[in-house]
């Protein structure tokens, strides 16, 4: 398990950029978190996969830009200077969330494999923020922005007892305490039944969240398999030592397509 933080001192947060596009949706989501805490650390990690870099020179990829159009000038300068845009948006943006917050903040940009990047940032923050992995195009196709009146849905999944209250008191905070937005997944091998998980959720947040699930498959992938299902906002659940092995990020970011809060410490009691 990695190793417990102390409950004193300035608080890291790293949201893990790049994945998807410049990451501003994913930075609205942080605002109830930071406002409840200005003695917080905010780092932004921009990461541009090698891989991706690389696979931009083979052929059949400059092959596909011209006949289907879906990825413009995938290779090269073009290339360059789309990620140089997107990292310049995303420190702006998070720049711009500190202020607003009072935070402290920091902005980096790393190059390297996607997943050790994020397996590293995670190792070394209190809470990290990543997006899903989408394929890179410098000409993409907007969705439907969320209405910032609309209520985000947040699903919490304890896969753990100790990370789990952790994870627990941050989905408080990320959800304003609106409970009625919190669906809770509890995996079968953490607690021995439904009521002694329904009884650990319960004691941990300010009111009954809207629904507790018991996930009967074992370990991190019946959970990713409920959260799509449930169609969340957000997942938030515990870095444990499982949640941060290679597989399972990679897993992470390729099977959800909903942002994800990994959680190693947060403020609150841990029984």
């Amino acid at each position: 398990m990695p190793e417990k933080l102390p409950d004193t001192g300035p608080r890291s947060i790293a949201v893990f950029l790049g994945t998807s596009g410049s990451g501003q949706a994913l930075l609205n989501i942080l605002g109830p978190l930071l406002d409840k805490d200005t003695r917080i650390d905010l780092q932004g990690v921009f990461a541009v996969d090698d891989d991706l870099r690389h696979a931009a020179d083979l052929p059949f990829v400059k092959e596909l830009c011209r006949l289907t159009y879906s990825v413009r000038e995938f290779h090269g300068a073009e290339f360059e200077r789309t990620i140089a845009l997107r990292t310049r948006t995303a420190r702006k943006a998070l720049e711009q969330l500190a202020r607003r917050t009072g935070v402290a903040f920091s902005f980096h940009d790393v190059r390297g494999a996607t997943v050790s990047l994020l397996q590293k940032t995670a190792l070394s923050a209190d809470i990290t923020f990543f997006e899903p992995l989408r394929l890179f195009v410098t000409h993409q196709v907007s969705t439907p922005a969320r209405s910032r009146l609309q209520r985000q849905r947040y699903i919490v999944a304890i896969d753990d007892r100790e990370i789990g209250a952790h994870a627990l008191n941050a989905v408080t905070l990320l959800s304003n305490g609106r409970m009625q937005d919190v669906t809770v997944l509890i995996s079968a091998r953490t607690m021995a039944d439904i009521d002694s998980g329904q009884q650990f959720v319960r004691s941990r947040l300010p009111s009954d969240p809207a629904d507790i699930i018991f996930v009967p498959q074992d370990g991190l992938y019946g959970l990713i398999d409920v959260a799509r299902a449930k169609r969340a906002d957000m997942l938030v659940l515990g870095a444990t030592e499982e949640t941060l092995k290679s597989e399972s990020l990679r897993s992470l970011l390729e099977r959800l397509p909903c942002p994800v809060c990994l959680v190693r410490s947060w403020r609150g009691p841990v029984t």
